[in-house]
């Protein structure tokens, strides 16, 4: 996702690398920009069924899931996915956090995450989001999430292992319905070469 402004608004996308480039890329404290959309693209994230969601249980879910860790120097952030009747939760650096406030002192500034987009459609398809050395996934059967997940590779070859992972377990038929790649999503490296189909959204 490039920068965009339109209205006063500003709309980006950070991840570890190129989030920097995109603070330096807008002027400090620009009292034109009145409000900040930033889309986070991280692999730390849990999506949590609201009969479940308490400030007490979110903290033990994160640990368990993420790690005791996980939360050293991050702060929670959350976002609504009506579809699932769920809280995304995800994770933003503390440092990131206040860099952002300083570069839009004026701004009013809220956060998502990037495995939101492939939660949109509930198609008997895998939806993947793939953006840099991240993989967005999820997947419905029978109208039902059964897989929401991030996995970060270094390789065409091992992201392919991952997508045929995933086509092997749920025993999905790629030639009915092949994975479909949501909108603003780089296209899969060497796809024909490993033979995984695709369509764009």
């Amino acid at each position: 996702m490039e920068p965009t402004n339109l209205a006063e608004t500003l709309h980006l996308r950070l991840n570890a690398e190129n989030f920097r480039e995109q603070l330096l890329a807008h002027p400090k404290k620009d009292n034109r920009i009145t409000s900040v959309h930033i889309e986070i693209s991280n692999e730390y994230f849990l999506l949590i069924p609201n009969t479940f969601d308490s400030p007490t249980f979110r903290l033990g879910f994160l640990e368990k899931a993420l790690g005791e860790n996980a939360l050293v120097g991050k702060e929670i952030q959350q976002q609504a996915i009506a579809t699932e009747d769920a809280t995304l939760i995800f994770l933003v650096p503390s440092d990131w956090k206040d860099h952002i406030s300083a570069h839009f002192a004026y701004a009013k500034i809220s956060y998502t995450h990037s495995l939101a987009s492939c939660l949109l459609n509930n198609d008997q398809q895998l939806n993947l989001l793939i953006q840099g050395k991240l993989a967005f996934a999820s997947l419905y059967q029978g109208n039902k999430l059964q897989l929401a997940n991030v996995f970060r590779f270094e390789s065409a070859i091992e992201l392919a292992f991952y997508l045929q992972s995933i086509r092997d377990a749920f025993s999905l038929n790629w030639t009915l319905y092949p994975p479909l790649l949501v909108a603003e999503s780089e296209e899969i490296a060497d796809a024909s070469l490993y033979q995984i189909p695709y369509v764009q959204s």
